[in-house]
């Protein structure tokens, strides 16, 4: 049997509907790149059309901006892979390179945390995001 896995995209309470999305979008992606269970192979209809294989529940979640952090924190300390986006991050328009040195660079709590995502056991993720509300946009 399949190890049941969860992914949480957790997002500062306080974004648009539009930079909650972009955030979401953007952390799912990178957690897919550290995780290759989240995903199944490709899903095809008859008609040839390849649909989403997500293999595992996927939530996106808000809170507080410091409970961001504490999320962060935490599921490291469990050993989980961690993703963070940064407020100034979403400044930085196709502008990887800038955006790579300015992360490598920063101090702790430097950077603003707008979005954790995280993944891994089922039953471990969900007690790490309890205290986050469902996002509603």
């Amino acid at each position: 049997m399949t190890e049941l896995l969860r992914a949480a995209i957790a997002v500062d309470k306080s974004l648009d509907a539009g930079a909650a999305a972009n955030a979401s979008a953007i952390v799912m992606g990178q957690l897919a790149r550290l995780d290759d269970r989240i995903y199944a192979d490709d899903v095809c209809d008859g008609e040839g059309s390849l649909h989403a294989g997500i293999r595992f529940n996927t939530l996106v979640l808000s809170g507080r901006r410091n409970h961001l952090t504490a999320l962060a924190e935490s599921a490291r300390a469990e050993g989980l892979p961690v993703v963070l986006f940064t407020a100034q991050g979403r400044t930085l328009d196709n502008s990887f390179d800038a955006y790579r040195a300015m992360v490598a660079t920063a101090r702790p709590g430097e950077l603003s945390v707008c979005a954790v995502g995280v993944v891994g056991e089922h039953d471990l993720v969900r007690s790490l995001t309890r205290r986050f509300s469902v996002y509603r946009g």
